[in-house]
């Protein structure tokens, strides 16, 4: 290669120049004096020297300030190879040789049509650059078949790689850049195999009188003619075939078309080495990233551990610190160690015991049915029944029904006679939920049995004894609903000998890691599988101010850990709990009221709609009470009873999220 010429093809602003050069040196710089004479001031006057020594290409730097940079880096000293790109300042330098012998190239020739080895020397470097730039293996592979049918002039086109003791078709292409179906069918394999196995390229003119081809029965079967099968040599190993034919032309392949065919397999194989270098790397990269993730969940892992042992030692110092002042009763079913909490079992401490009535007041989802549970559970009354009942779920005459009974005959449908609940509950503890939303005629029926102790079924011209502790639970405000006139003073001071009030969950946030914890084990026994809090989830947790009390944070809990793997982290909480703002309530469309995730009930429709309304007639009044009272048609009481039922302020805005007050006390 020392004696003949090579070539640097020049690329600037979009045009190129093909010069060619006999001598093993050539000095590349702004100096007119250089052998390659490049006009930029960036450009050292001599800037760098491609030597070629037995064969070998090599770029030296001459001392120039930016040294010339291959695939972006400066270089030194560096080996090149034909097809190989360097820059030097604004210009792109390749190096290039004479496809065919004797084709001329002029030394000073400035891009023109010099023949045809000029236009297969100039296809050659936009198809070397093309492949240059492609990273993903298999478009690089179709793209190296595409580009030997083009140099070729081929009707058809494979590509052929190893896979065991066979080879496979990894491409197979025609001549219109459509695929080749069952490409295993359409070429001759021996001839494949033979190139594969000796590395030597192999060229007929025409397949059906070569003598080499005469015993193959594919040739024969498959009626080729023109054929040309060429080695991939990869890091000294054929590494694959580059395999063209024509089955209806002879005389297609000369040593023209073998020549470029084996250039392109040798650039072909270094950007297969290059393109599955960067699909190993991308690889090891998607495997670090996932091991990072894991790591990343590991640490959130162990965040939680850490906070749960926090909590729990803290607890334990809590517990050993109050020795003193520790709960006459096991409320384990009761979640919480706040202060809040711990004033509430000093309270039940001392009504446990007691038979009087227990009022226990609070915001909906605040558990006041356990804590009616807790004073059965530790009462002398807990070897009996505990009978409970939700006076808002049932219609007075229903509910008139199950509380006192009935005997057979005393309305339309009575068959046979039944127990009321207070019959049932004697001797032991009867619940009313939401005492608040009894009709005033069953208040007073109520009442007397409270008095007498005695009760009569309807229908029924004699009484029964019984003997019943009454809890009752309410979310409403009894006393301002004794001032309006809505329930009796006489059965509010009868229920109310021992009142309770349940604190909101945003009173009291220090059991908040308790709950969830509590919540997960419960969780945990139902689905086998272990399920932690991330820190920053549990802050997010801490943060929130939960208008749905302990039953809104139990489904948020519930539902994050349906949706997380393992631990649930901030991004599987809903986007109210995450920003801490106002959870989903009802969205309000042209034809009316769509209640959302709050639920579907009529009370939760009726809420919406009243708390809209006050909002309106305060506006429209200047926040006078008096005066939106009377555009609302309410007595200024019954105004200001909503107000503080909705926990609105005095212009009829919220000061937190009204609650759910249309569902029964849960847990």
């Amino acid at each position: 290669m020392s004696d003949g010429p090579f070539l640097l093809v020049v690329s600037h602003d979009d045009k190129s120049e093909t010069h060619a050069f006999h001598k093993d040196v050539v000095s590349i710089g702004r100096s007119r004096e250089c052998d390659l004479f490049l006009p930029d001031r960036l450009i050292s006057r001599i800037h760098c020297r491609v030597e070629r020594r037995d064969g070998v290409f090599a770029l030296v730097d001459a001392g120039a300030q930016n040294p010339a940079k291959m695939h972006g880096r400066p270089v030194l000293r560096s080996e090149i190879k034909v097809g190989d790109s360097f820059a030097v300042g604004s210009y792109e330098v390749t190096l290039s040789v004479p496809v065919i012998e004797n084709a001329s190239v002029d030394e000073t020739h400035a891009g023109g049509d010099n023949g045809r080895g000029a236009q297969d020397l100039v296809a050659f470097l936009q198809i070397a650059r093309a492949l240059n730039e492609e990273q993903d293996l298999a478009r690089l592979l179709t793209q190296i078949v595409d580009a030997g049918i083009q140099i070729c002039g081929a009707e058809r086109g494979f590509l052929l790689l190893p896979q065991g003791e066979e080879h496979s078709v990894e491409v197979a292409r025609n001549f219109a850049q459509e695929e080749v179906l069952s490409p295993e069918f359409k070429i001759s394999r021996t001839i494949a195999s033979r190139v594969m196995a000796t590395g030597v390229a192999e060229l007929t003119t025409n397949a059906q009188e070569d003598d080499r081809f005469r015993d193959l029965q594919s040739v024969t079967d498959l009626r080729l003619r023109s054929v040309l099968c060429i080695p991939i040599r990869i890091q000294n190993e054929i590494g694959g075939v580059i395999y063209v034919d024509n089955r209806l032309q002879q005389q297609v392949f000369q040593e023209r078309e073998k020549m470029l065919l084996m250039s392109l397999s040798d650039h072909a194989a270094t950007a297969i080495v290059n393109a599955r270098s960067m699909e190993q790397l991308r690889t090891k990269q998607f495997e670090l990233q996932a091991a990072l993730d894991r790591v990343d969940q590991l640490n959130g892992a162990l965040k939680g551990q850490l906070q749960e042992t926090t909590s729990e030692l803290s607890q334990i110092r809590e517990e050993i610190s109050g020795l003193g002042t520790r709960s006459k009763y096991d409320y384990k079913q009761i979640v919480g160690t706040g202060s809040a909490m711990r004033a509430v079992f000093a309270l039940l401490d001392k009504y446990i015991d007691a038979e009087d009535p227990v009022l226990i007041t609070g915001d909906s989802g605040t558990g006041k049915e356990l804590v009616a549970r807790a004073i059965h559970t530790h009462s002398n009354r807990s070897q009996n029944t505990f009978v409970s009942e939700n006076c808002g779920a049932l219609p007075e005459s229903l509910l008139e029904s199950e509380l006192f009974g009935f005997v057979r005959g005393a309305f339309t449908g009575a068959t046979a006679n039944k127990k009321g609940m207070l019959e049932t509950a004697s001797g032991g503890i009867l619940f009313l939920d939401e005492v608040g939303d009894m009709a005033l005629d069953l208040q007073k029926k109520l009442l007397r049995v409270l008095q007498e102790g005695e009760v009569r079924p309807l229908g029924s011209q004699t009484t029964i004894k019984v003997d019943v502790r009454l809890i009752c639970a309410t979310n409403r405000n009894l006393e301002l609903m004794v001032q309006e006139g809505e329930f009796r003073e006489d059965l509010y001071y009868r229920l109310a000998v021992l009142p309770v009030h349940l604190p909101p969950l945003r009173d009291r946030k220090e059991d908040l890691p308790q709950l969830v914890k509590r919540f997960l084990g419960d969780l945990q026994r139902e689905t086998q599988g272990r399920v932690r809090v991330s820190p920053d989830a549990m802050e997010k947790v801490v943060g929130y101010s939960w208008p749905g009390n302990v039953r809104e944070l139990q489904n948020e809990i519930r539902r994050a850990a349906i949706l997380c793997d393992g631990i649930i982290l901030e991004s599987h909480l809903s986007s109210h709990v995450r920003e801490g703002r106002r959870g989903p309530g009802s969205v309000l469309l042209d034809d009316g009221l769509v209640p959302a995730e709050r639920g579907t009930t009529l009370p939760d429709m009726v809420r919406d709609l009243e708390i809209r309304e006050i909002q309106k007639a305060f506006d429209r009044a200047q926040a006078n009470k008096s005066r939106a009272a009377d555009l609302l048609g309410l007595s200024r009481f019954a105004l200001q009873r909503k107000v503080e039922k909705y926990e609105l302020d005095q212009s009829g805005r919220p000061v937190v999220a009204p609650d759910d007050d249309g569902a029964s006390d849960g847990n």
